[in-house]
């Protein structure tokens, strides 16, 4: 008869992980003057900057043109004696429409 909350002792196929052991030796050392390294990296990433800009500004115009913004847009109109007619109708014209 077992006992119902009876639990096998499992045994793990996995090994535990044997971290190395590091010291401060095994760090990098720097070599040769700093400056140089900087300025050579910083002129690398300028000229990335200066890509990323050229392909946004690029794309943005490419955008731009295609979008067409003012494909919709209508025409100015003008202020005709015609068109300006029906904000002051003449009176008599006005009381034939009205009866």
């Amino acid at each position: 008869f077992k006992p119902i909350n009876f639990a096998q002792n499992a045994q793990s196929h996995v090994k535990p992980i044997r971290f190395p052991t590091v010291s401060y030796d095994d760090l990098t050392k720097p070599e040769g003057p700093w400056r140089e390294r900087y300025d050579r990296m910083n002129q690398e990433y300028t000229r990335y900057m200066y890509y990323g800009l050229a392909t946004f500004l690029v794309s943005t115009a490419i955008t731009i043109y295609v979008a067409d913004f003012g494909r919709y847009a209508e025409p100015l109109h003008r202020n005709t004696p015609e068109g300006l007619s029906f904000l002051n109708p003449d009176p008599n014209i006005l009381e034939e429409i009205q009866n």
